[in-house]
């Protein structure tokens, strides 16, 4: 079939003066292998105008047009205007295949491009005009080379915002995607990497990532340095690391086109209104489209996986990020918190005393597990036997009972030097401070001195510097002694109204004679 262009096109020669022999010659020189035949030209050519109604007599019953399909796919294209057609048809295929309504649909993904091309062009739908970036073209890596990988989200309604973690394998563009419904840590995102490594039972050679902050701690001049958590990872799995330029389209286009396939797939078409809604369709959309015509290589991304990149992928090594580790080896904890490992001693939390611990040696570090087979510390393994390896949140705490005790001392006698006399019983008491402050605590709860007793005889212990319970107990004797007999230790008497002063005189010749 002619478009109407073209047959437009063949009688504006004609009416430009070209002969038919000409006007056919000029096709074939444009068209070539596609040029219309000469009794199509001729049939053209000798007609008085372009018919309305081109294709009237010729044209097929369209597939999709028929209920239900019809009505269900104008609905699709009015709420989702922005929708792309190959996410139409999965949206179908969910609705109409999977629920067992029909066995399948009328048509392929073709089919129904041009059946909505159809009813944008009679006006049923509108037509949706599109712009968009253009890139040259990437060549393939090797089967097993890399892995792309990037973020994304999408705003839903009643506020759900989802968050998900796109990975392609670049040569057979095999895909993953792993969603939640906040934010990716380097924890969470590694944990996502390996199950998608696990899922195609092996490892490539190298990642290729965005300089996003979840990966990449900082970069300069090229050197980048990568996050705590996702370094130890690619330690672990013992891979490489691409990292895409900033506004380079060349570089990162591919690793964007992931998102923005699963945006314009997946969500541009689906009302999502809860995290289980994506939990349940999620996993069959990444299936199905691995099954799927791949409209860049033309080849099923499933096929050429099992065919070719499977028995390119390195082998799969165990991680800490382990959803369910396995192969895990049990030891007992006794009173003393480390466990041993090729003759080496390794620290493990004080609570996991009198416990079973598991442990798994991955490269140069050994993971260790609690009872629950959740990750509870890493060591760096050391190649000195009898060596004791400790971390430093495991050691252990220094009591804090004291604390309790001062504070009550506090409540009850605090003065200017109360602060000045524990630091003092803190410093000269290092082992039994707690010891010291409770016989302090228990002699003044059954002598119930006086507080201004009380704050004398810690002025004189910080004066003199003592700081031990039995040094208290003589300065306090002394001081009660005194305040008996109205001595207070040099304090004014509150009844005297006049102070004693010297004449001035004296001061003026002590004065005169320092000078002469």
């Amino acid at each position: 079939m002619l478009s109407k262009m073209l047959v437009q096109e063949i009688q504006d020669l004609r009416d430009g003066g070209y002969a038919l022999g000409e006007v056919i010659q000029h096709l074939k020189n444009r068209y070539g292998a596609k040029a219309p035949s000469v009794p199509t030209v001729r049939k053209y050519y000798d007609m008085d105008g372009v018919p309305e109604d081109l294709h009237a007599r010729t044209a097929k019953e369209k597939a999709f047009d028929r209920p239900p399909f019809r009505d269900a796919i104008v609905e699709i294209l009015e709420n989702n205007p922005k929708c792309y057609m190959s996410s139409v048809y999965d949206v179908l295929v969910e609705k109409y295949v999977e629920t067992g309504e029909f066995e399948a649909l009328p048509g392929n993904e073709q089919t129904l491009r041009n059946f909505i091309h159809f009813l944008e062009e009679s006006g049923a739908v509108p037509e949706e005009r599109r712009e968009g970036r253009k890139y040259d073209h990437v060549d393939d890596p090797p089967a097993g080379k890399q892995i792309q990988l990037d973020f994304g989200q999408e705003k839903c309604e009643g506020g759900l915002t989802v968050h998900f973690l796109c990975l392609l394998l670049r040569h057979s563009r095999y895909l993953g995607v792993y969603a939640q419904d906040h934010r990716f840590d380097s924890a969470e995102a590694c944990a996502a990497i390996y199950r998608f490594l696990c899922k195609i039972g092996g490892r490539a050679e190298e990642f290729v990532i965005d300089q996003d902050s979840v990966f990449v701690a900082s970069e300069e001049y090229g050197e980048v340095v990568e996050t705590q958590v996702f370094g130890d990872f690619l330690a672990e799995q013992q891979m490489g690391l691409w990292v895409c330029n900033k506004a380079d389209p060349e570089s990162k286009g591919a690793v964007e086109n992931l998102v923005k396939f699963v945006k314009s797939s997946y969500f541009s078409a689906r009302t999502i209104t809860s995290m289980a809604q994506v939990r349940d369709t999620l996993p069959a959309w990444v299936e199905r489209k691995n099954r799927r015509i791949h409209q860049a290589t033309f080849k099923v991304p499933g096929d050429v996986f099992e065919q070719v990149e499977r028995e390119a992928l390195r082998p799969l090594l165990p991680s800490v990020h382990e959803a369910s580790p396995t192969n895990l080896v049990r030891v007992p904890i006794g009173s003393q918190p480390f466990m041993q490992y090729k003759g080496a001693k390794y620290s493990v939390p004080w609570d996991m005393c009198f416990h079973d611990a598991y442990y798994k040696a991955i490269g140069s570090k050994l993971h260790i597990y609690g009872e629950d087979r959740r990750h509870v510390c890493t060591h760096e393994i050391s190649p000195v036997k009898g060596s004791f390896n400790r971390l430093e949140e495991h050691k252990k705490e220094e009591p804090s009972e004291w604390l309790d005790i001062a504070e009550r001392l506090r409540q009850k006698w605090n003065c200017t030097k109360f602060q000045h006399f524990i630091n003092g019983f803190k410093k000269e008491n290092p082992r039994h401070l707690a010891k010291q402050l409770r016989a302090v605590e228990s002699f003044l709860d059954s002598e119930q001195p006086d507080r201004a007793l009380v704050a004398s005889v810690m002025a004189q212990c910080c004066a003199d510097w003592r700081y031990r319970f039995t040094q208290f107990k003589q300065v306090y004797e002394l001081q009660k002694a005194r305040f008996e007999a109205g001595d207070r230790g040099g304090q004014p008497d509150p009844a005297m109204t006049e102070v004693q002063k010297r004449d001035m005189d004296r001061y003026r010749k002590a004065f005169e004679e320092r000078c002469a």
